[in-house]
C-alpha cells in the first residue's frame, strides 16, 4: 500500500506540474490576447485571433481534463495539439543571426516538442 500512495502521489502532482504551465499560459493569453495576436501575425500564423482563440480553449480545456483526470487523453491530445505545431511556427532558431538570441529560440523549440512528448506519454497511460 505504501508504494502505491507514493506512486498515486507522484502521478498528481506531475499533473499539476505538467498543466500548469498550460493553465497560465493560457490565461496569459487570454488577458494579452491583442498582444499574443499580434505576435502570431508578425510571425506569419494564419488567421492570427482565431489561432489565439483556439490556442487558449485547447491550453486550458485540455488542462482541466487532465488536472480532473477526466478524458485525460483527450486532455493530453489538446495540449499535444497545440504544442507540437507551436515551434515550427514561433521558434526559428536557425534565422536568428545573434548567438544568445539563437540559444533562446532554440531552448523555447526543444521545450516546446519536449512537452509535445510528455503529452503524448500522458495520452497512453489513459
Amino acid at each position: 500500500m505504501d508504494g502505491w500512495i507514493t506512486k498515486a502521489w507522484i502521478a498528481e502532482t506531475g499533473r499539476i506540474l505538467f498543466t500548469l504551465y498550460f493553465i497560465l499560459m493560457g490565461l496569459s493569453h487570454l488577458v494579452k490576447f491583442r498582444e499574443h495576436a499580434a505576435l502570431l501575425r508578425r510571425k506569419g500564423v494564419p488567421l492570427p485571433a482565431a489561432a489565439t482563440i483556439l490556442t487558449i480553449v485547447m491550453m486550458i480545456g485540455g488542462s482541466v481534463l487532465i488536472l480532473l483526470n477526466w478524458h485525460r487523453a483527450l486532455g493530453a491530445a489538446l495540449l499535444c495539439g497545440i504544442i507540437f505545431p507551436a515551434p515550427f511556427f514561433l521558434h526559428h532558431f536557425w534565422n536568428e543571426t545573434e548567438s544568445y538570441a539563437r540559444l533562446s529560440e532554440f531552448a523555447h523549440f526543444i521545450k516546446d516538442l519536449s512537452l509535445a512528448g510528455a503529452a503524448l506519454l500522458l495520452m497512453t497511460q489513459s
